[in-house]
């Protein structure tokens, strides 16, 4: 783990940091650019010819349309290659609507495998809206793009998938092997190019018009559009609008239920999607984000083999609660594997930020106070309106509250916010530290529900 970020370190110099990734190997600004290279870290084939085999990669590459005056068509594209050799690349043009992915195919010649329109609910390519691009390799063949939350592809297949490791189990008195695992669902385009996405070497970004890129991101990470500080709730949902989340119209229900701030989050693209919702951020409140993000995307300093990493490849980080960063942007000091954090009860208090804590607690007690005056007032109303109407009362009076007195304002601070603030306040508020502490601001990383479906981890050995 500590080469691992050694490397991070160094290539640090280089990357702008800012509250818009977290553990991303680059994150890098670019001033209004219209043709940028990338060279991958370690993909020279002779020294590291198997360095990011096995690895899931994100490339994201942002940007905006300005009001300039072209007499040339408004397009994107970017394209993974092997030296100059091209493996796979999109295209997007805005005058006409349209996207198209090309690969070079084993017979040396260019090959458009997809194609489709561009979703104007989605973008508009308006002078001065921002555009986000994602390029997520998930394995050998399968690799998705991603543009304004917009899957540049569409099919899906279903099948049975061997399993590793077969599992056992009785019925009726006899032993049952599982050797497949059915139902399996994955884009139904594979991408069958002269070289693998492991071959790449270079990552080239190119635009015509009115369209100028502004940053780009490397890594096995998560990141988000700049200037979001603050904003943890809209990061949260940004992320997961081009997440693996595949939600229906109950499980959206039940999600709602259960995280009561993600008003705004869409379904999410299955299996065409950037990065499983578990590794979407946590939020304290709107504005906060948790001092402890439990499930921090994976990278290559998670062992892959080790069967106590399998189902939880996740590092856990102590985090900055306003920009959603690696706290001290340190992550060999504030990361752990996960099942570490677990096994140590990590709590990460040294990144509760007192301020906001005290920010947090007031705004509760702001409501618990509205609240009751607003009760105080309608119960003067009523006994205005209603002198001898001491029966209806009654019921309300005998009420106890938590110091054994009785009285209609019989509560406590943490339930009227629950019930006042739920749009607002996440009720993760009052759940159980790690450290079996608990409080107000006390929380535990919520738990998402991820289907064997959503789930890409078992593809990290997937045959070439």
């Amino acid at each position: 783990m500590k080469n691992r970020f050694i490397l991070i370190l160094a290539l640090a110099i280089f990357t702008t940091i800012s509250a818009r990734s977290i553990n991303c190997l680059d994150d890098l600004d670019l001033e209004d650019v219209q043709h940028y290279k990338y060279s991958i870290p370690n993909s020279d084939q002779e020294k590291n010819p198997h360095f990011w085999y096995h690895s899931q990669l994100n490339f994201y590459a942002f940007g905006k349309f300005d009001d300039s005056n072209s007499d040339e068509e408004t397009t994107i594209r970017a394209g993974i290659y092997n030296g100059d050799t091209l493996i796979y690349k999109t295209e997007i043009n805005c005058d006409k609507g349209r996207w198209e992915n090309t690969i070079l195919n084993r017979f040396s010649k260019y090959e458009r495998i997809l194609s489709g329109k561009i979703d104007k609910n989605l973008t508009s390519c308006r002078a001065g809206e921002p555009f986000d691009l994602i390029f997520k390799v998930n394995n050998f063949h399968a690799m998705s793009w991603i543009f304004n939350a917009q899957p540049l592809q569409y099919g899906v297949r279903e099948f049975a998938k061997p399993l590793q490791i077969p599992k056992m189990h009785q019925k009726n008195g006899r032993t049952i092997f599982v050797t497949h695992r059915k139902g399996v669902k994955r884009p139904a385009v594979k991408v069958f190019s002269k070289y693998n996405a492991y071959h790449a070497t270079k990552f080239i970004l190119k635009a015509t018009g009115r369209a100028k890129f502004d940053r780009f991101v490397f890594g096995q990470c998560d990141a988000w559009p700049k200037g979001m500080e603050n904003q943890c709730q809209n990061v949260r949902s940004w992320i997961h609008a081009r997440s693996k989340a595949n939600l229906t119209e109950k499980s959206m229900r039940d999600h709602l239920k259960d995280n009561p701030l993600d008003t705004n989050v869409t379904r999410g693209l299955g299996v065409f999607g950037n990065n499983r919702v578990v590794h979407n951020p946590v939020c304290l409140t709107e504005k906060y984000f948790n001092w402890l993000q439990a499930t921090v995307h994976p990278d290559q300093g998670i062992p892959k083999d080790d069967r106590n990493m399998r189902s939880v490849r996740s590092y856990c980080c102590c985090t900055d609660m306003r920009t959603g960063q690696v706290y001290e942007n340190n992550p060999e000091k504030h990361c752990e594997f996960l099942f570490v954090c677990e096994n140590e009860k990590k709590s990460c208090w040294e990144a509760y930020d007192r301020e906001i804590g005290r920010e947090v607690q007031e705004e509760l007690e702001g409501l618990a106070n509205g609240e009751q005056i607003v009760e105080e007032e309608e119960e003067e109303e009523e006994i205005d309106e209603m002198n001898d109407s001491s029966s209806r009362l009654a019921p309300v009076l005998d009420v106890n509250n938590t110091d054994n007195s009785t009285g209609v304002l019989a509560s406590e601070v943490e339930l009227i916010a629950d019930e006042v603030s739920a749009a607002r306040l996440s009720p993760v508020l009052t759940v159980n530290n790690t450290d079996n502490s608990t409080g107000v601001l006390a929380h535990e990383p919520e738990k998402e529900e991820v289907t064997e479906d959503e789930d890409w981890s078992s593809d990290l050995l997937e045959e070439e």
